[in-house]
């Protein structure tokens, strides 16, 4: 992963190269083939910072948080945050490796739903599509940190009869559709996604079920112009043009530096 020699790699060595998500997930693929693994917090900026996450005692460890038994899996979709979140990351297609069987190689197996490389091989060019799903699950995490910790292979894109995409939660009580927005967006170089969360209107929130309650299934209101149910619509539309223009402005200044 560092293109080094075994006997150039010392404890000064510097994990530069590894610092992003997709770097650290590299690394962590790597780790798990050898039986080891990363502790989630754990970010490494030298190999020996790495051999003493790995094999050194944890300084200053706390305890996990007891949950009284209660299962929390699904306490995630209805914790949806106070007002609107928003998650965007950008990822240069080619940073992905190339893969002879996208099914087999380490990588995309490890970190993509089989439904997600059953889409992209389909596709004249499945890197571009699978760095569009690597983007939008990124940009879930930086949207809501409650899916920090979740497994980047659970959480899954998939898309409407009409081609629209959408945020997929495998669990292990089944699959669980988010109620977050999503838009992805693709170049041949470059891929991106948005990640938006608002919180719903009382009557609206997540099932307990796991499915989201559909806006149609509440009654229509009908206040002013000013009314109170309008004003989350407004300000959603608002944050969703400002992140779709501040994309555009990104995928411009690239093109027109290149």
């Amino acid at each position: 992963m560092l293109m080094l020699p075994p006997d150039q790699v010392a404890a000064a060595t510097s994990l530069a190269s590894l610092d992003s998500s997709l770097g650290g997930a590299k690394l962590r693929l790597g780790l798990k083939r050898l039986g080891l693994s990363l502790p989630t917090a754990s970010s490494p900026a030298t190999f020996g910072e790495l051999e003493a996450a790995l094999f050194g005692k944890p300084t200053n460890a706390s305890p996990a948080p007891s949950t009284g038994g209660i299962d929390t899996t699904m306490v995630r979709v209805q914790a949806v945050v106070a007002g609107v979140q928003v998650g965007i990351d950008v990822q240069d297609v080619r940073s992905l490796p190339v893969a002879g069987d996208y099914w087999e190689h380490e990588f995309y197996a490890g970190m993509f739903f089989k439904s997600e490389i059953a889409y992209a091989v389909v596709q004249s060019e499945p890197r571009t599509h699978l760095a569009g799903f690597w983007c939008a699950k990124e940009a879930l995490r930086k949207c809501d940190p409650s899916f920090i910790k979740v497994d980047f292979k659970s959480t899954v894109v998939a898309h409407e009869h009409g081609g629209k995409p959408y945020l997929l939660w495998q669990t292990p009580s089944g699959s669980v559709r988010l109620p977050h927005a999503l838009s992805l967006s693709h170049t041949g170089e470059l891929a991106t996604a948005v990640v938006i969360a608002v919180a719903f209107p009382p009557g609206r929130e997540p099932s307990r079920e796991g499915t989201p309650a559909p806006l149609a299934a509440t009654p229509a209101e009908s206040p002013g112009p000013a009314g109170p149910s309008r004003r989350p619509r407004i300000l959603f539309a608002s944050v969703a043009l400002l992140v779709v223009g501040a994309v555009v402005a990104l995928l411009i200044r690239h093109f027109w530096r290149s």
